[in-house]
């Protein structure tokens, strides 16, 4: 047991000193002198069996397995002192890191985000936005939400919601071009892609998707517009510039305030937004907290549909 809080309180120590990226600074915050954090970080090197800092004249510099280290354990502690702090005050605070897609962020969660701030307005959320998937080995991102079609058998992984495909346009467009929802209509229209969140090479992917699911074949527009972020290509779209595939979880406010319109059916992408997080995270109070609001939220809006 003494082995044991000897690692942990060494670890502790390494944390704080590669935070700071200085024994001297490491010391002042802990109260000890800058030999004895010195001689607990050598003390955990031999433990392990490799270095840890690369001792330069002036300064310190982790090396490759220090890095690696660091990101495990300042995560681990970070998680430790926010449970800490949920049990110590009985309610939820602290911090919970959230990483997300840029359009679901800002069509889907931001309109709804003031209820989550109203029920927990001591918990604070970080989040990331990034259209590609997030390392959770170098990004200290507690759980994201992403559009995949393929969950990930090393984390827990929850099916939020899945997405349907529809094309979408104004109806001034459609008005303009005679779109009656009659495929050959769409032969000579201009064509807006999205390709945010689709990790594929083709980036007219959900046209031809939606095109098979009619059981036609794609045939490619010599006329188009690409689109990496899904609220620019909205943009795009609600400038009468063309028609283009709309994600209906994203799309469905446009639709409700008539500013877009779907003259043609929809279809199942294949795809859904997957919660995912390290295995464990999931029975955190703060994780449990925002899972259960926005499976709350996306009952709302399945009801209202």
């Amino acid at each position: 047991m003494e082995h044991k809080q000897q690692a942990v309180t060494n670890l502790y120590m390494f944390n704080i000193a590669a935070k700071s990226l200085s024994f001297t600074q490491a010391a002042e915050q802990l109260n000890l002198t800058q030999g004895a954090i010195s001689q607990r970080i050598k003390q955990l090197e031999e433990q392990l069996g490799f270095s840890l800092f690369v001792r330069l004249t002036r300064k310190l510099e982790l090396t490759d397995e220090g890095k690696r280290l660091y990101e495990t354990v300042n995560h681990s502690f970070a998680a430790i002192f926010s449970d800490i702090d949920d049990i110590k005050f009985n309610e939820l605070r602290g911090e919970l890191y959230i990483g997300i897609a840029p359009t679901f962020a800002e069509s889907w969660l931001m309109p709804r985000l003031n209820q989550f701030q109203d029920l927990y307005p001591n918990l604070n959320l970080k989040i990331r936005v990034k259209a590609s998937p997030l390392d959770f080995k170098h990004e200290p991102v507690d759980l994201a939400i992403y559009y995949s079609h393929r969950t990930h058998s090393d984390m827990y992984n929850k099916v939020l919601m899945e997405e349907v495909l529809t094309p979408v346009c104004t109806p001034e467009f459609a008005k303009k071009h005679g779109l009656t929802g009659e495929i050959q209509q769409l032969e000579n229209i201009q064509l807006i892609h999205c390709t945010e969140s689709i990790d594929y090479a083709n980036f007219d992917y959900e046209w031809r998707l939606w095109f098979e699911q009619q059981k036609l074949s794609f045939k490619p527009h010599e006329n188009y517009y690409v689109f990496n972020h899904g609220e620019t290509s909205v943009s795009a779209i609600k400038n009468h510039m063309g028609i283009g595939i709309g994600r209906l979880a994203l799309i469905q406010p446009y639709l409700d305030k008539g500013e877009l319109i779907t003259p043609f059916k929809h279809v199942q992408s294949g795809m859904s937004y997957i919660l995912i997080c390290p295995k464990g995270m999931e029975y955190r109070p703060r994780f449990k907290a925002f899972t259960e609001w926005l499976e709350q939220q996306i009952k709302i809006r399945k009801e209202a549909q």
